[in-house]
């Protein structure tokens, strides 16, 4: 069924015309650029809403075709603006941004230095040679084949302290 394009947008009959004719086309075009199916529906819907609001008519289909996939490419673009403004603006001053707030929080700063606490603790009480291995590996940041030179210990010896190491954090941690 041909759309009466020349007719007033406003009329129900008309507006659900347009809308079913071309509303997956709209939804497809924003999906391919923002790449989530809620914003997409979503964009969809405010194109669609402004066609309503602003009592819009179209001469033909495909002037309404070109509109709607001219108002889709700017409201992609205008979205995308404001999300990457939005984690540049979270970023900087940590609003909404998880990791900020878990940073800045005071029970959380707390439960760091506790855990903190608790791993140098285990640390020390490892038997010699896997603490002086296990700090040399992750304090002095030397990988196996160094410490291995300087220890004069093969690279296995060296694997096998660390494994024992981390078994010994691990299950001290699991408590």
């Amino acid at each position: 069924m041909e759309i009466p394009y020349k007719q007033n947008i406003h009329t129900d009959h008309v507006f659900n015309e347009l809308f079913n004719s071309h509303w997956n086309g709209v939804y497809e075009l924003c999906l391919r650029y923002c790449t989530n199916e809620f914003v997409a529906k979503d964009l969809t819907q405010n194109i669609f809403l402004s066609v309503w609001e602003r009592k819009i008519s179209f001469k033909d289909k495909k002037s309404a075709e070109q509109y709607l996939n001219k108002s889709a490419k700017y409201q992609v673009l205008n979205y995308l603006r404001d999300k990457k403004d939005a984690v540049e603006l979270d970023e900087f001053t940590g609003n909404k941004n998880t990791t900020e707030t878990y940073r800045y929080n005071p029970d959380s700063i707390y439960m760091c230095n506790e855990l903190s606490r608790k791993i140098s603790m285990q640390i020390e009480t490892l038997p010699e040679p896997s603490k002086t291995i296990f700090k040399l590996s992750r304090y002095e940041a030397l990988n196996y084949l160094q410490i291995a030179a300087q220890m004069g210990i093969s690279v296995k010896t060296v694997e096998k302290h660390i494994s024992k190491a981390l078994r010994s954090l691990k299950s001290a941690l699991l408590q």
